[in-house]
């Protein structure tokens, strides 16, 4: 329940026992009796309207931050995600900008950033998706305040550099690089075949 009130407030959705109930397959009596436990703990509180994850809830769950281009949905990246998701209790996927994909391909995307974000939520592994920020890539993960930030075995950043870029903004976060059994399961090597 705590892991579904942060990852919906972290998409922008408004958090309420109707919207809980609805994404965690309970009757809205058994999310309201669930959020009034988390509430008396501390845990969430209402704000605006909505529920939200306090700073003492935020400490209860482990959060584990990935990004990418998703332009291709393929078995490589359900398997990365997957096992992203198995080093915490919140798995949130930054979705890479089309303007990101074209400074970096040299190419229009595949598939627009709204359409990426919309598959991405629908993998069962993701509990928030959400589209990164144009420019610094550092500010969508400090909108996040991961734990944990997984790259996949073929990203480009490199660990240190982004252990010291969150540390600079007051992030303590561990980053771990994925391997994968489907090194040649490539979006470009995908493309280049269509």
């Amino acid at each position: 329940m705590l892991a579904a009130v942060f990852a919906m407030g972290l998409e922008g959705k408004k958090v309420g026992a109707a919207s809980l109930a609805a994404g965690l397959g309970l009757t809205k009596a058994e999310a309201e009796t669930e959020v009034k436990g988390l509430s008396e703990r501390g845990l969430v509180e209402r704000s605006g309207g909505s529920i939200v994850t306090t700073p003492k809830g935020r400490k209860e769950i482990k959060v584990v931050f990935i990004g990418g281009g998703f332009e291709i949905i393929h078995y490589g990246h359900v398997y990365t995600i997957g096992k992203a998701k198995g080093l915490g209790d919140v798995l949130v996927v930054s979705v890479a900008r089309d303007t990101t994909i074209r400074r970096r391909k040299k190419r229009e995307p595949v598939v627009g950033e709204n359409d990426r974000v919309k598959l991405l939520s629908a993998l069962k592994d993701v509990d928030a998706a959400i589209l990164g920020v144009k420019g610094d890539i550092y500010v969508t993960l400090q909108k996040v305040s991961p734990d944990i930030v997984a790259l996949g075995y073929d990203q480009y950043h490199m660990e240190g550099e982004i252990k010291r870029e969150a540390a600079k903004r007051g992030l303590n976060v561990r980053v771990v690089r994925l391997g994968s059994p489907y090194p040649e399961i490539k979006t470009t090597r995908l493309l280049n075949e269509l």
